[in-house]
């Protein structure tokens, strides 16, 4: 079988030490989503203060500097704007892959019913020289990128491009995502909910937990309180470790005959401005959460979800 190359997006909070590594080995790469902020002035007019609206496109800048673009836009209430990257983006990734010798290109995106990244990518396939199997990871951040990382590792030793997308598959479709959001502004201010739900979150101190489903995002409960939130999501990640060692015979898969199976643990916790959450909360699950990676959310997700935001992945 030929050599196969991995792509995927900057939603899959790949750090940039993990990328590092990858790159060094070759044959993986990660197309960055446009991330971009609204920034408000006021300025004083003959006919009163008025306000001026500059667009700044933040996409080119390093992880940390995105981050804390980002993170003051949220403190500012500013909003802060993400989209897919253009079809033509992807078909220059795969093409340069081609050029290095890989013969076929497996590409593991956000979701589909969350974000156009799928679809543009399967419009790149089409415009690209490459031989490339377009995945719908069907979940979001570390949660397929840890696929990705694994289908790296493995690509090498499968039989064909089919047998690697499935073990990414199955890899994604037994990991758990689940997260806490201790407000709904940000997503208020970028339209992904009401302005009244938004208010009523406020005024009952809502602070829901959610997790991917299907494809998409779903609340598992609406604690009032962050306090009672944190315990919660505590409660609920280590519940979901548990499930997953309670499994006395994984399912005979690709991955599996790779030696990729579900362990019950934390592989990585996100966080949004919050390292010192994120730490704690790596304590609060012992040895659940032992080897996982802490990273920040990635920028087309912390858009939407805020300072305080928190995120573990289970598998």
């Amino acid at each position: 079988m030929g050599r196969i190359a991995i792509v995927t997006d900057s939603a899959a909070a790949i750090t940039p030490e993990n990328l590092k590594e990858r790159q060094k080995r070759g044959g993986f790469a990660v197309v960055p989503m446009p991330v971009a902020i609204q920034e408000a002035t006021v300025r004083a007019g003959i006919r009163g203060p008025r306000t001026e609206t500059n667009t700044r496109d933040v996409t080119g800048l390093g992880p940390e500097e995105m981050d804390e673009a980002i993170l003051m836009a949220h403190v500012l209430g500013n909003t802060v704007n993400t989209s897919g990257p253009a079809p033509g983006v992807f078909a220059d990734t795969y093409d340069a892959l081609v050029d290095e010798g890989y013969e076929h290109i497996l590409s593991i995106h956000l979701s589909g019913e969350l974000s156009g990244t799928v679809e543009a990518a399967r419009v790149g396939a089409q415009l690209s020289k490459a031989r490339v199997t377009v995945l719908d990871s069907r979940t979001i951040a570390g949660a397929y990128g840890h696929a990705a990382l694994h289908a790296h590792k493995v690509a090498d030793t499968c039989d064909t491009p089919e047998e690697l997308a499935e073990i990414v598959t199955s890899i994604c479709a037994a990991t758990d995502i689940y997260f806490y959001i201790p407000t709904l502004d940000a997503l208020r201010r970028g339209g992904r909910v009401s302005p009244a739900l938004a208010m009523v979150g406020q005024m009952f101190q809502i602070k829901p937990i959610g997790t991917v489903a299907d494809g998409k995002l779903t609340y598992v409960e609406r604690p009032r309180t962050a306090t009672r939130a944190k315990e919660r999501l505590t409660q609920i990640i280590r519940e979901a470790c548990a499930k997953h060692r309670s499994v006395k015979k994984p399912p005979a898969d690709a991955a599996a005959k790779h030696g990729v199976r579900p362990t019950g643990h934390v592989v990585a916790l996100h966080h949004m401005g919050n390292l010192a959450e994120a730490k704690t909360l790596q304590d609060s699950l012992g040895a659940y959460a032992l080897d996982a990676a802490l990273s920040p959310l990635p920028p087309v997700l912390a858009a939407h979800s805020g300072p305080g935001a928190l995120a573990a992945i289970v598998y």
